[in-house]
């Protein structure tokens, strides 16, 4: 778990937002491979595990997101390039089997990546952060650049996704799954669509190409 991400972090008790309180037993440079996060209302507290964090998960438990058939280059930097990062102070956070474009994406994307139940063989570390939940994303409100849902999260968890997107970041998600409501679309093709989130009464970014490379 990459330090600087903790303040985006938060409890997933349900009461009002605040900051989690970590404890480090032991780090790599930037990174906390093993501790706990604190929460300073609820008292509850998740424990890191090889870089992991676990938001009311069993560190034992298994995985349940799978890898996806395929993972090439080419769909990698059309992820990133539908989430426009190109920033090294942006994060995006990749939800169940984009988690999986990870490792590849860090190759030529500076941002880093925060990954939200990944398949169980993409490990933390060199840029990519990964949390555990059950039940929603521990994320403060506004606090991420972009966003890449999958139709195999539940209501709960892809209100909490869409909201840790600040206005005027992007969102990808597979064309069977519905817009969020504060979306307003970009580009779509057969297999995925783009959306920007919006304030109410902005304009939105130009349209972009989803055109397969050649």
């Amino acid at each position: 778990m990459f330090i600087p991400l903790v303040d985006s972090l938060r409890c997933i008790a349900g009461h009002e937002e605040t900051w989690l309180v970590a404890s480090i037993e032991r780090s790599d440079e930037r990174d906390i491979r093993r501790g706990f996060l604190g929460c300073p209302i609820c008292f509850a507290e998740y424990p890191i595990r090889d870089g992991i964090a676990y938001f009311g998960v069993d560190p034992a438990e298994p995985a349940i997101a799978a890898m996806p058939a395929r993972v090439d280059e080419e769909d990698a930097v059309r992820l990133a390039a539908a989430l426009d990062l190109t920033d090294p102070r942006m994060v995006a956070v990749l939800f169940g089997p984009w988690g999986a474009y990870a490792p590849i994406m860090r190759g030529f994307s500076p941002a880093h990546l925060l990954l939200v139940n990944p398949p169980a063989s993409i490990a933390s570390g060199d840029g990519v952060s990964i949390v555990r939940t059950n039940s929603v994303a521990p994320l403060a409100r506004g606090s991420v650049d972009g966003v890449a849902l999958d139709s195999g999260a539940s209501p709960q968890m892809l209100e909490s996704l869409a909201g840790s997107l600040r206005a005027g970041g992007r969102l990808a998600g597979p064309i069977a799954l519905p817009l969020p409501e504060a979306a307003a679309e970009l580009a779509r093709d057969d297999r995925i669509w783009v959306a920007e989130q919006s304030e109410a009464g902005g304009a939105t970014s130009p349209l972009i190409s989803l055109r397969r490379a050649r």
